[in-house]
């Protein structure tokens, strides 16, 4: 049985200027023990997502499971297996230390008062916070936050945990041991299912097992970080600053073989900035001649995105990878 599950999973919410769609027909299947990152710009359906997951909202569309509960008739039981870990949390009390914090939500989490005071002074152990144990959660920096939102999270022992940027305002040590108490402790020591959102590349590629780009509200790529940017390295995006550039040069740009797509990044009366995606990483010599029988100046010439960046394009384009339809096995 996998730790989470989705089909046709899609979300409409009702606002004044009419319904806005933020996931249409999502297809997951996240296996246990793995550690899963979601990746994708603003607005991408990413917080919709985790929020149906985690039973704070209903879908209006599909299905969704976790640890085989569905997260609509079975809501406490997922409830119970999950931790949720959101950025900017704000629901501590300052006034509190952080050890009282967590034997406080310890106790809405069902978790005997005893086991309560044993399992915070474990992870505030974990978590690099012991010292701090007994100051005010209002004393905190942004990143002893971030890591005591982590470890609430972790109170009642869930299988799956679900992290939103969990090293958002870290300095760099701290969010790289962070980042190998996930990895090792929880998912390889432990066994435990980590489903990570974040808009740090390097720390998807880094970390995760597998990854799911989603924009649109739909999975434009799913699979390892290596396979995607092997298949990223197929459809290769470059940037050129031309001089000169006559004004039919864009339609003739896409007859040019090899070239998926043509964009004006930006253009002024001295220079034209075009992206360009070619089917391979070579492009074709029809290019240059193009370009020389125009009489263009190329001022620069150079990929655009390099790894993962290359997947998703800013958000921007369509990637090589993962399909609209049916379930990814993650």
């Amino acid at each position: 049985m996998s730790a989470i599950s989705t089909v046709s999973l899609s979300h409409t919410f009702p606002t004044p200027r009419g319904a806005v769609t933020a996931l249409r027909g999502v297809a997951l299947t996240v296996e246990r023990g793995s550690f899963f990152g979601l990746f994708g710009p603003n607005g991408a359906g990413k917080s919709t997502l985790i929020r149906i997951l985690s039973t704070l909202i209903i879908p209006t569309g599909g299905s969704a499971s976790v640890m085989g509960c569905d997260v609509v008739r079975e809501a406490e039981k997922v409830r119970a297996s999950i931790g949720l870990a959101s950025a900017n949390e704000n629901s501590f009390y300052g006034r509190l230390t952080g050890q009282q914090n967590l034997e406080f939500f310890a106790t809405l989490q069902n978790v005997p008062p005893p086991a309560a005071r044993r399992r915070a002074g474990e992870l505030l152990e974990m978590f690099g916070l012991s010292r701090a144990a007994g100051a005010h959660f209002q004393t905190y920096s942004t990143g002893m936050r971030q890591r005591l939102n982590m470890a609430r999270a972790l109170l009642h022992d869930p299988p799956v945990l679900f992290l939103d940027e969990p090293t958002k305002g870290m300095d760099l040590a701290t969010a790289e041991n962070v980042r190998a108490l996930l990895r090792r402790e929880f998912v390889e020591r432990q066994g435990k299912t980590v489903l990570l959102t974040t808009h740090d590349l390097d720390e998807m590629e880094t970390l995760c097992d597998r990854v799911a780009i989603l924009e649109g509200g739909l999975i434009r790529a799913c699979g390892s970080p290596a396979e995607l940017v092997a298949q990223a390295s197929a459809t290769v995006e470059y940037r050129l600053e031309l001089a000169n550039a006559p004004a039919d040069l864009i339609p003739n740009l896409q007859t040019v073989r090899g070239v998926k797509s043509v964009e004006v990044a930006s253009q002024t009366a001295a220079v034209t900035v075009i992206d360009l995606t070619f089917a391979e990483a070579t492009p074709a010599p029809e290019l240059w001649q193009m370009l020389a029988r125009h009489n263009v100046t190329v001022k620069r010439y150079a990929p655009k995105d390099e790894g993962l960046r290359a997947v998703m394009r800013d958000g921007s384009g369509e990637t090589a990878v993962g399909s609209e339809s049916g379930t990814p096995e993650i």
